[in-house]
């Protein structure tokens, strides 16, 4: 897919740019290493725009896939919720509509989503090895990449180590979510 976006925004259209994080023409001040932030903290706009710019097509890249299968999660769960009895009897007492859905149908299907939601945290770790090395990012996962290929195992072990601890950090998150999504559920 970002090979694909590639050659239509930034080949065809040249709307966007292939790699990097910023233009080599936008100069930044850094700070955090972040140039978003730094653009920002710093006042720079056209480093700003320059970096935004460069995030546009990485991100669609990673997020696309998995943004499609938690939208097909929530809307089968949403279409379940609103048949149940609970959601019928709130719309009888005339509840407005989009308490119904807000309140009482969206919290209950926001339990099956938000289990899907950290579960595809690691398609994203893994995916943003790919990802770095398609569009020339210096990151984690071209590092790893790069590691591999030069067969520095101690780096690879550590970068896995790091990879996990990220993983289980987000599946703690999940499960917190779960009480604030539904207090009978308890730690």
């Amino acid at each position: 897919m970002g090979i694909i976006l590639i050659l239509i925004f930034a080949v065809k259209l040249h709307w966007l740019p292939v790699q990097g994080r910023i233009d080599f023409t936008a100069h930044l001040a850094q700070g955090t290493g972040f140039f978003i932030l730094d653009s920002i903290l710093t006042g720079n706009r056209v480093a700003l725009i320059s970096s935004l710019k460069h995030l546009v097509l990485p991100g669609i890249t990673l997020g696309a896939m998995e943004a499609a299968v938690i939208a097909r999660v929530l809307r089968s769960t949403m279409l379940e919720t609103l048949r149940s009895d609970y959601v019928v009897l709130a719309r009888s007492k005339g509840a407005p509509e989009w308490r119904v859905v807000m309140k009482h149908a969206l919290r209950n299907a926001l339990i099956p989503t938000v289990t899907v939601i950290g579960l595809q945290v690691g398609v994203l770790l893994g995916g943003n090895m790919i990802v770095e090395t398609v569009f020339s990012w210096p990151g984690l996962g071209r590092m790893v990449v790069s590691a591999i290929f030069a067969r520095d195992f101690p780096l690879v072990q550590g970068s896995v180590m790091i990879y996990a601890f990220t993983f289980v950090m987000a599946n703690l998150i999940v499960d917190i979510l779960y009480t604030y999504l539904n207090p009978k559920i308890t730690l």
